[in-house]
């Protein structure tokens, strides 16, 4: 990947955030009042359930320490506009879907830096140099948190105009979405040949388990079958774009590093996954 369209992924990122904020208005998130057991446990589930069950995985089967920090870094992103839509496929509550987003999305700029910070001082240990907490932070502060608050005050401002062009404007997300998956795994073909097997197994556990763990916990605090589906699929679906944008950053080099390769075959396997997933349980009361 040449350092032109390199440098474009960032710019390509903050465009996707601003699209998924120019899908939210301020009564979205009037959800949070209204399903506030739903939402808590969404928020709990994202948080801190994704990254200690790929942090069980990982651990479970050792793989090299760029793969597993890798791995550890696409737990630790946020859902995206993804998961709306895949909401929306399985007949889920779309509005809880949304408010759960845009708020992991916004505290993404704390929970980011702290938690990429400790996982790359343990697993890349031996990877020369240091990361800043404080640049992370700043990093996922103008890719993700400014551009959804711009596409807010965008929808708000000129409403007919976004909402007439959103399907173009998501319509664009979506192709940048798909180069950028393809851009990373095209940079790490050789090695993704080698551990393909390892890797996406692992991605595949984490899935698996994080949509079972998630109907347990539904389960549990007796949650309607409407707002189970979409903690599951907000818990299972993460943003692989915010990965792979962040993983050159990391590790401060001119080309998409073997840390963005989980995030990359990750953008493929969730809808390989999910996607029967969804057709089992869209219709199911």
């Amino acid at each position: 990947m040449n350092n032109t369209a390199l440098a474009l992924l960032p710019l390509a990122l903050a465009y996707i955030m601003f699209t998924l904020g120019a899908g939210l208005k301020p009564s979205d998130f009037k959800v949070i009042a209204n399903y506030p057991k739903a939402f808590f446990i969404g928020l709990v589930n994202q948080v801190i359930f994704v990254p200690l069950v790929a942090l069980a995985v990982v651990l479970a089967t050792a793989p090299p320490p760029a793969i597993a920090f890798g791995i550890m870094l696409i737990s630790f992103c946020p859902g995206g506009v993804t998961s709306n839509m895949l909401t929306y496929y399985a007949k889920g509550n779309v509005a809880l879907s949304v408010a759960l987003t845009g708020v992991v999305s916004l505290l993404s700029v704390v929970t980011l830096p702290i938690l990429i910070t400790l996982a790359f001082n343990h697993f890349m240990q031996d990877q020369a140099g240091s990361i800043s907490a404080v640049k992370i932070g700043v990093v996922m502060f103008l890719l993700t948190a400014l551009p959804v608050t711009l596409g807010m005050l965008a929808r708000y401002k000129f409403t007919d105009f976004i909402v007439r062009r959103s399907g173009i404007l998501n319509g664009l997300a979506s192709i940048f979405f798909v180069l950028i998956v393809f851009a990373a795994i095209a940079s790490n073909w050789q090695l993704l040949q080698s551990q393909f097997t390892q890797i996406g197994l692992e991605l595949i556990f984490i899935i698996v388990i994080l949509f079972a763990l998630s109907m347990l916990v539904s389960k549990v605090f007796n949650l309607s079958w409407f707002d189970t589906k979409t903690i599951s699929i907000e818990t299972s679906v993460q943003n692989s774009t915010t990965a792979i944008t962040l993983a050159p950053i990391i590790m401060g080099v001119s080309t998409l590093p073997a840390i963005a390769l989980p995030a990359a075959l990750y953008g493929v396997l969730m809808y390989v996954i999910t996607l029967p997933i969804i057709f089992l349980i869209r219709n199911k009361n």
